[in-house]
């Protein structure tokens, strides 16, 4: 069998909607006027929802290319950038924290 993880749900926590205002100031700050817009998604941005207690972000930025010059500001801020997920050829990203 692969490997078994325990994925743990908890009822909706309202402190979620300000753990990504928080991280989106950070991220804003870092990527500056690379960054496009940024996006709350996933299910602990649904008011309500039982959800993984982990703040899901889409970050679009102008050039997927130059992502990786902010790698040590990313770091930095405690997120590790071989886990970051790039849509190919897409100027998108997502992370989590």
């Amino acid at each position: 069998m692969g490997d078994m993880r325990n994925i743990v749900i908890v009822p909706y926590n309202p402190q979620w909607i300000e753990a990504y205002h928080a991280e989106e100031k950070l991220l804003c700050a870092v990527f500056g006027n690379e960054l496009l817009e940024i996006h709350h998604i996933g299910s602990t941005s649904i008011p309500g929802l039982h959800a993984k207690p982990i703040i899901d972000i889409m970050l679009v930025v102008r050039d997927i290319q130059q992502v990786d010059l902010f790698n040590d500001a990313m770091i930095a801020l405690g997120y590790d950038p071989r886990h970051l997920l790039t849509i190919h050829h897409a100027p998108v990203m997502l992370i989590t924290h």
